[in-house]
């Protein structure tokens, strides 16, 4: 007889804890204890004040009780004996037959409360950090819109913030055509004037007109160049590096010719191809000539250089952009790429030209961006992953 008890006392105990899901364990439990201890009706109620039962094995669920404390109890129904086990977490309902040694069942029962309570409160505790966990990752999610959405808007005031230098840069490149079509109109006007009694030279009115369309499509294709620049790039494509570079370099060059700046492009990865969003790559090398333009007016430096130089390593595409421009005071050397940090307040700077390009290089590029000194000049380094 007490091996048979034995055997019962274990064949409930193994099947408490199984699951940290509390119905699958407390199914487990409730099906064990009402095979093992042959009883009418085994039920678990999630609530004290509860008269149906979440899970439920045999028949006699009717018996209505009022748990006053939290220590187990035995009472007689009618031909049943019933058992109550007040739980951390409701309770237990046992009914058995009057012939059952209701003692030993009361006994037993009684010593798994602590243990239940333990599986119980282990549940509770996984389903809370379950809870927690799919609320945390609402509000990671809701973080990473509102960065995202401050990205785009910085983007957006990024390239906002260098409209003025844009609006300079075309006044620089349509100087030259627009006075060489008010030259030529001018010398059209003046061989009018001399031949007023003879035959106009056709040929060479012909020649200077074709002048004149050339002049306007270069101005026309300046035009196009910088609605594409401001345009964004929904979506990667390929593109040859070299067309990048000189795309970046059409928009500012005469720029830096107006300011004495020589530039120079040594590109060993010539018709390498990239795919990736061609006008955030442009806006990113048009920040960083920009930024060297600056250093040039903040210091009086005679032969001002500023080289481009792309090369393959076993990282990917680099591209490094240097300049003679007396480099970047070691001080604030790691902050420059924090958002609205700038050394040109006099200038206006808003801080936000090196932190975009990083954003920019980081997430949309998916490469690295670094900056240090070398050689009285400093040197942007990016480098772009070979899968790109």
């Amino acid at each position: 007889m007490k091996e048979k008890y034995l055997a019962i006392s274990y064949e409930c105990l193994s099947s408490i804890g199984n699951s940290f899901e509390l119905e699958s364990m407390m199914s487990e439990v409730v099906i064990t204890f009402y095979q093992a201890t042959r009883a009418l009706f085994v039920g678990y109620y999630a609530d004290v004040n509860s008269d149906t039962p979440m899970i439920a094995a045999g028949k006699g669920a009717d018996i209505k009780i009022e748990i006053q404390n939290s220590s187990c109890f035995t009472f007689e129904h009618e031909d049943s004996h019933v058992v109550i086990l007040p739980l951390k977490n409701g309770y237990m309902k046992f009914i058995y037959d009057k012939h059952s040694d209701i003692k030993y069942i009361c006994k037993l029962i009684c010593n798994f409360q602590r243990k239940i309570n333990f599986a119980l409160s282990a549940c509770s505790g996984v389903k809370e950090l379950e809870e927690l966990n799919d609320k945390l990752e609402e509000k990671i999610e809701s973080a990473v819109r509102k960065i995202r959405k401050h990205e785009e808007m910085l983007l957006v005031q990024s390239k906002s913030a260098i409209m003025g230098e844009m609006l300079e840069m075309i006044a620089h490149q349509w100087r030259q055509p627009i006075t060489s079509i008010g030259m030529i109109s001018n010398n059209m006007l003046f061989n009018i004037m001399l031949s007023e009694n003879q035959e106009l030279d056709k040929e060479s009115f012909k020649n200077e007109l074709d002048d004149i369309n050339k002049q306007i499509k270069y101005l026309s294709h300046t035009i196009d160049d910088f609605r594409s620049f401001f345009k964004e790039s929904k979506f990667k494509e390929e593109i040859v590096l070299d067309v990048i570079l000189n795309k970046s370099l059409s928009l500012i060059k005469k720029q830096l010719e107006y300011n004495s700046i020589e530039i120079k492009v040594n590109n060993t990865c010539q018709g390498m191809k990239l795919y990736t969003y061609k006008n955030e790559l442009t806006q990113v090398l048009l920040n960083l000539l920009h930024n060297s333009k600056d250093a040039f007016d903040m210091h009086d430096i005679e032969n001002k250089k500023i080289s481009i130089d792309s090369f393959l390593n076993e990282k990917g595409i680099v591209i490094e952009l240097k300049d003679n421009a007396g480099g970047i005071d070691e001080t604030i050397l790691k902050k420059i790429f924090e958002p609205y940090f700038s050394t040109k307040k006099e200038k206006n700077g808003t801080g936000i030209g090196l932190y975009m390009s990083k954003t920019i290089v980081e997430t949309h590029l998916e490469g690295k961006i670094s900056a240090r000194n070398e050689e009285g000049g400093a040197v942007f380094s990016i480098i772009i992953p070979l899968n790109n």
